[in-house]
């Protein structure tokens, strides 16, 4: 009885599969996959919004922009003399400290930068005194949780426009804090909060859009949806210089040399498994191991299995190895070595935190810090002159020591309201 079970339950499993892989076959469903890409027709990718920036710039060349931001924005510095408009559409925002530097010296030249990204790296949204709110959209869409959603902008005297909507998952991402003195709200999701602000610094603007399956296929054309692509664009300063599209930081932008399976582009459609697809022995073959695997699996998975030796974890001997290496420096008495030991954490700690160049001392490296940690000029310069007097001497007393480390701890402990973007 028990034999005739399993081989029923093999031949009804086999003929399942078999009929799914056919089913399959015969009827493709487009890849939901969200690129962005300019020459993407599939319904997440960023055809049409190319097309339609186009059309909004017509007089203009439109620049592939390939590289880091980092690398981009010294080119964009040489050769134009007027202002650059960067318009950059991607699922997930991922950026070095380097490439948040240069986006920020880059607005604050008198550019325009537009970033439409479901998430935004925080060293960049820390940048700007922003934070976004992406658990109700992530929430969603790992339930599977569909229906009909609607964002819609203000124009004007923060007039709202008409809902632009489509059947897919909720736009519910917002910005849940940003500074109102220097950022404006332009559009909201369908539950009235801010998803697209426009930020000035210096003489250029920085616009944050957090629903960039707005710009998808898909969504453009639903409807009259397109009108939207034309109200995003409308607050965009139509006469730049130089107009750049990003590709560089598309979806998947570490894999690119990798097959793309959903580009158009019969080349780049080459993989082990289109081969497979498209030859039906091939399939058969394919599905046939694939549901031998399964139940090999599934009649195996309770076998006994011998007894696994439990491995106890090492004991943390953090606190032990703390107290050894504090008793070795009391009781060498090295004071000059432990004070260049703080001095190089608290340059690593300002590096981190300001995001600034630590290799020269001078005046303009303290008015730069003093900026952007908030306390003054005078308490940031007398540190720094302790460190210095410090540096140079060969000999360090115990109260020259206890007083770096209470300057140091003093500077780190101060909450500040300092502004580094404005």
């Amino acid at each position: 009885m028990k034999l005739f079970l399993r081989y029923g339950l093999l031949g009804i499993l086999l003929v399942v599969v078999l009929i799914s892989c056919d089913l399959q076959s015969k009827k493709r469903i487009p890849s939901l996959r969200e690129s962005y890409r300019e020459t993407d027709k599939l319904p997440f990718g960023g055809f049409v919004a190319y097309k339609g920036l186009q059309a909004e710039f017509p007089d203009y060349w439109i620049n592939i922009a390939d590289k880091p931001f980092d690398k981009t924005w010294p080119v964009i510095k040489k050769n134009s003399s007027k202002y650059a408009l960067y318009f950059l559409i991607t699922k997930n925002l991922l950026l070095s400290v380097e490439e948040v530097n240069a986006m920020i010296e880059y607005v604050k030249a008198g550019n325009d930068l537009f970033i439409s990204a479901d998430y935004i790296d925080s060293k960049l949204l820390e940048a700007v005194y922003c934070t976004l709110d992406r658990k109700s959209e992530i929430v969603n869409e790992v339930n599977g949780n569909m229906y009909d959603t609607h964002v819609s902008m203000y124009y004007g005297n923060d007039i709202k426009t008409s809902n632009y909507g489509y059947y897919y998952f909720p736009f519910l991402n917002y910005f849940s804090s940003y500074d109102t003195a220097y950022a404006r709200v332009l559009g909201v999701n369908e539950n009235n909060l801010p998803n697209y602000l426009v930020m000035f610094a210096g003489r250029g603007r920085l616009y944050l859009h957090v629903a960039p399956r707005i710009f998808s296929n898909y969504f453009l054309l639903t409807d009259d949806n397109y009108h939207f692509f034309e109200n995003v664009t409308a607050y965009l300063r139509f006469d730049p210089q130089y107009v750049y599209w990003d590709e560089y930081y598309k979806n998947h932008a570490s894999s690119r040399s990798k097959s793309n399976l959903d580009n158009d582009d019969p080349d780049d459609n080459f993989s082990s498994l289109n081969v497979v697809k498209q030859n039906p022995p091939l399939l058969w073959a394919f599905c046939i191991a694939v549901t031998g695997i399964l139940l090999y699996v599934l009649f195996n998975a309770k076998r006994k299995r011998s007894a696994m030796e439990i491995i106890k974890p090492n004991p943390n001997a953090t606190l032990a190895f703390t107290e050894t290496v504090g008793r070795l420096y009391f009781q060498q008495k090295n004071n000059k070595n432990i004070t260049e030991k703080m001095i190089t954490y608290f340059y690593e700690y300002l590096r981190k935190k300001y995001f600034i160049n630590t290799s020269i001392i001078n005046d303009e490296f303290i008015n730069s810090l003093s900026g952007k940690s908030g306390i003054s000029h005078d308490e940031t310069k007398g540190l720094f002159q302790i460190i210095k007097n410090i540096q140079t001497q060969e000999n360090v007393t115990d109260q020259e020591l206890l007083t770096l480390n209470e300057k140091i701890d003093n500077f780190k402990k101060i909450k500040t309201d300092g502004r580094k973007f404005v």
